[in-house]
């Protein structure tokens, strides 16, 4: 049993372990390169009930804490990190909902949520705004016969044509930042042109485009979000990226030793050579450290501890030490681990852009030097 787990959160990781190679198998090498399986891959997570996961029981959800939900990406990341990605934008956009709407929202929106009849997504990046919510220009404006939405979103992961979504939207109304849920069915609701990045094949992620776009009323979920409020859910979301990060790193440490074991190079086993042994070492070592940091900080804000510089340090942490472990891996495979042949060259692709994902390490460093009451030039 991993430490720092109990009984039920282990079988948890054994069964979403086993879960994911299922589903890997069977979809064959490479399906992660096409969107649809992907879209496919995150359908049939709802059998297992991932994604639900953050959703109390009385909606329908699995009633689990962030600490669940980490063991449920970080093994989705360990085979798939960009169904992963997809898994973390669901969850961050049902625990929203959990923690903003009211009661009807949350038997109306969370029900289809948690059994994966819709995916949900967040739409937080602008163009000229990343993770500063302060620089929010998209509007939302409340009128008499509904709500009415303008304004450009990028990086918008979860959406697909033809695919039933619900978006979080973060908005500048009169009186300051406001969320507002919105269906992909929604008159100007328009995807634009879909991102394809160095890595993260596959992932369904558009710009968003929203002229004039109306949702009803009740789709209103926060007329006016509190700084702390936010802070605490992005928090979460900041953890599930830790977790990613920490799957990812555990793919990488396994893809490595797997070579090292059979490439032969000077008469012996790569994993014979002492210097590729301590790397291997030393990978093992970040991810354990890695994992325990994840643990302590997601039972922390389950248990309602507010954490925000502790989280900020964990996904500075997490995501700079895999783009290195990433990186040592794909040296330890030589020549194979930089072609496309390898899995290796992927997951540094993927590690890299992990960086960025839910704030840069910038970002990081400046809420943690804030925490520290060190000098900030904003």
């Amino acid at each position: 049993m991993p430490e720092g787990l109990n009984d039920i959160q282990a079988m948890l990781q054994r069964q979403a372990c086993d879960f994911v190679r299922r589903s890997i198998s069977s979809e064959g090498p490479g399906a992660a390169k096409d969107p649809e399986c992907l879209m496919k891959m995150f359908r049939e997570m709802k059998g297992a009930g991932y994604p639900g996961t953050l959703i109390p029981t009385a909606y329908g959800g699995e009633g689990g804490g962030l600490l669940e939900a980490s063991i449920v990406v970080e093994e989705v990341a360990a085979g798939e990190p960009s169904l992963a990605l997809m898994l973390v934008n669901h969850l961050a956009c049902s625990n929203g909902l959990s923690v903003w709407a009211d009661e009807t929202q949350k038997r109306r929106f969370l029900p289809p949520l948690s059994s994966g009849e819709v995916i949900g997504g967040v739409a937080l990046t602008e163009p000229e705004a990343g993770t500063d919510f302060h620089s929010i220009q998209a509007r939302l404006e409340i009128r008499a016969d509904g709500i009415v939405l303008n304004g450009n979103k990028c990086f918008v992961t979860n959406t697909w044509p033809g695919t039933s979504c619900y978006i979080l939207g973060f908005f500048k109304s009169p009186s300051g930042l406001a969320v507002a849920l919105i269906p992909s069915s929604a008159p100007g609701f328009y995807l634009a042109h879909r991102y394809r990045f160095a890595g993260w094949e596959g992932l369904p992620n558009h710009a968003l485009v929203l002229p004039d776009c109306t949702v009803p009323l009740d789709h209103l979920i926060e007329g006016e979000l509190a700084h702390e409020s936010f802070e605490r859910w992005y928090d979460g979301a900041m953890v599930l990226t830790s977790a990613l990060a920490a799957g990812m790193a555990r793919a990488c440490m396994e893809e490595a030793v797997s070579y090292c074991g059979e490439r032969r190079q000077f008469g012996k086993r790569l994993v014979e050579h002492q210097s590729l042994l301590f790397r291997l070492v030393d990978i093992a070592t970040s991810i354990e450290v890695m994992r325990t940091s994840l643990y302590l900080a997601a039972s922390g804000l389950d248990k309602g501890l507010y954490r925000h510089p502790e989280v900020c340090m964990l996904k500075l942490f997490a995501t700079g030490k895999l783009e290195e472990i990433a990186s040592s891996a794909m040296e330890m495979a030589g020549g194979y681990g930089y072609t496309d042949d390898c899995r290796l060259s992927s997951l540094y692709r993927d590690a890299k852009g992990l960086q960025l994902f839910w704030g840069s390490r910038e970002l990081m460093r400046l809420e943690i030097a804030s925490a520290l009451r060190l000098p900030v030039d904003t």
